[in-house]
């Protein structure tokens, strides 16, 4: 088996780094695991640059992605593929008088927040992730894009190995890409997990993102996303502490949602450390780091593969 491009990982940013490559006329092998607890489908999705705290370059990184995403999408629409999408902005709530003059919280609450003293809305949205995982996936089976399940377990210039539903494989790449997420380490990346978990709920959601204190809620078809949690390490799941602060912060900070009915738990690890999209050997590139925000930061982060392969935009 050979591969001009070979992605390994085919969450958001592997998924939309082959949809890019391919596009320009690339032949471009797809490999996923098929972890469990892959970040994507347990995403918020949100696109939410100033309420994260983003500053610098990664600012500019998160808002190159919030101006390319319309444009995707209606990309993925023309394939038939329509997704839950809103552009309209992010809101954050001040609760208290510090977070109030911090924040220049000054406009009405969009959504009801016990003790929300103002708030103030900022450029942003969200996205759905599993849909737009898709969406992409379905994309490149339409462009003759192979999606292999496999376990990758060692790259070296030019080769790749791992195990498949055959067994042990060896194939040839001229380039590969490693977006494995919080399993960066395994190739020598500087990743760890950071666990977050969230709640899916039947209730009124809010017009649009939402942040609150330690959480924040968005909607999701035509339900509630409520996250998240943030804890180290590997273990799988969502436990009695996790669901209990989830619960506890939804019904006691949003009046809307005290008797709203549980729809889904949700957990996945997020890839934490230094943002790093480069080239980590000759011919071998990584895009790894994107903690919270690889949704936001995909577009980004597909634009510089293309251009540190020195394809064309």
């Amino acid at each position: 088996m050979r591969a001009e491009v070979a992605v390994v990982g085919a969450g958001i940013i592997g998924a939309l780094a082959a949809y890019e490559l391919r596009k320009r006329g690339l032949e471009v092998l797809l490999l996923d695991a098929g972890k469990e607890g892959a970040a994507t489908p347990a995403s918020a999705g949100m696109l939410a640059p100033y309420p994260e705290g983003l500053s610098g370059e990664v600012l500019e990184a998160a808002l190159f992605g919030l101006e390319r995403y319309p444009d995707l999408l209606a990309e993925l629409g023309d394939w038939g593929l329509p997704l839950e999408a809103d552009f309209s902005g992010t809101q954050v709530v001040a609760l208290s008088p510090g977070e109030e003059e911090a924040w220049e919280a000054r406009e009405p609450l969009a959504y009801p927040v016990r003790g929300g003293r103002g708030a103030r809305t900022f450029p942003g949205g969200y996205v759905h992730p599993r849909a737009l995982r898709q969406a992409l996936l379905k994309a490149l089976e339409a462009m003759e894009t192979p999606l292999v399940p496999a376990e990758v377990d060692r790259v070296q210039p030019g080769r790749i190995h791992g195990r498949g539903e055959g067994g042990r494989f060896s194939l040839e790449a001229r380039r590969i890409l490693l977006a494995v997420g919080a399993w960066g380490g395994r190739f020598g990346l500087g990743v760890r997990p950071l666990k977050g978990e969230a709640l899916l709920l039947e209730g009124a959601p809010p017009p649009m993102p939402l942040f609150a204190g330690d959480g924040y809620l968005l909607p999701r078809e035509g339900g509630v996303y409520v996250g998240a949690t943030g804890r180290e390490g590997w273990a799988p799941g969502v436990d009695l502490f996790g669901l209990r602060w989830l619960a506890d912060y939804a019904h006691e900070r949003f009046p809307p949602l005290e008797g709203a009915r549980f729809r889904e738990a949700l957990w996945g690890y997020r890839p934490v450390g230094e943002l790093f999209v480069g080239e980590v050997e000759e011919g071998i590139y990584a895009a790894v780091g994107h903690g919270r925000n690889g949704v936001l930061l995909a577009p980004w982060t597909a634009a510089r593969v293309l251009e540190l392969m020195g394809v064309g935009a």
